[in-house]
């Protein structure tokens, strides 16, 4: 192959490779400051603020329990998938 067939190939195939590592989901660990189940929110004593689904029951979530939040960023909004207690 040329080099003007492969490098356009490898550009694709780089741009492809950085913008899923992008996509991919982050964990995040802290202390809770308050939940809001009515907003469906969950804040770390940092500051952070995440949405949470439906599906994470807040009600067993209280301040000062330490937490790993499994997240991704969506329009500037952290949106957690996961919420687990932690130790």
């Amino acid at each position: 192959m040329s080099t003007k067939v492969v490098a356009p190939i490898m550009l694709a195939a780089l741009t492809a490779m950085s913008v899923s590592a992008f996509a991919a989901s982050q964990t995040k660990t802290g202390d809770v400051k308050s939940t809001d189940a009515a907003k469906h929110e969950l804040t770390l004593a940092n500051g952070d603020t995440f949405e949470v689904g439906s599906h994470v029951k807040l009600d067993k979530i209280k301040a000062g329990d330490k937490v790993a939040i499994t997240f991704d960023t969506k329009d500037g909004k952290m949106i957690a998938s996961k919420v687990h207690l932690s130790k």
